[in-house]
Order: C-alpha cells, then structure tokens, then sequence
C-alpha cells in the first residue's frame, strides 16, 4: 500500500474524530444538563464523547508513527546551525 493512501486512511478518521468530540465537548460544556442535542441525550454525548476521543488518541498515536522519519527530519533542518544545508524531508513509499 502507498504511504499516501495509508496516510489518508488514518488522517480522513482522525479529522472526523477531531470534529465529533469538538462538538460533543462544546455541547456538554456549554449545553445544559439532561437536555438532548440531534437526538442523543447528554449522557449519550458523554459516552460518545469518550469513546471517540479514545479512538482518536489512539489515530493520532498512528499518525506520530507514520510521520516520525519527517517529524526528526524537519526538527533537525529547524535546528541545524547550517544555514542553506536541509535535507530532504518528503514522505516517501513504504
């Protein structure tokens, strides 16, 4: 499989994820208590709320894992004392 595809495949989820439990954090911090929001009670959003949120730990840990050659690449041409001299940094095929 291509890096681009399994990048994709991890990253689409993980936006989505990102998105629900904004929302769901907005609506239980701001919401009032007991009342529902699209059909789901507030403790439905609590649960969903978690459980997403764990899911998306757990994506995000996958993305550090697909991007850790670029992540020390890009920290070392960010730190280095050479100025003009960076390295390649693209995301290449598994």
């Amino acid at each position: 499989m291509k890096k681009t595809t399994l990048n994709y495949l991890v990253d689409i989820p993980l936006l989505a994820q990102s998105v629900i439990v904004s929302l769901t954090g907005i609506v239980l911090m701001y919401g009032s208590h007991g009342a529902s929001f699209l059909g789901f009670s507030g403790r439905e959003l609590f649960h969903m709320h978690e459980q997403i949120g764990i899911l998306m730990v757990a994506f995000s840990l996958l993305h550090v894992v697909l991007h850790w050659k670029w992540m020390v690449c890009t920290t070392r041409n960010f730190f280095s004392s050479k100025s003009g001299s960076s390295a390649n940094c693209e995301i290449t095929e598994i």
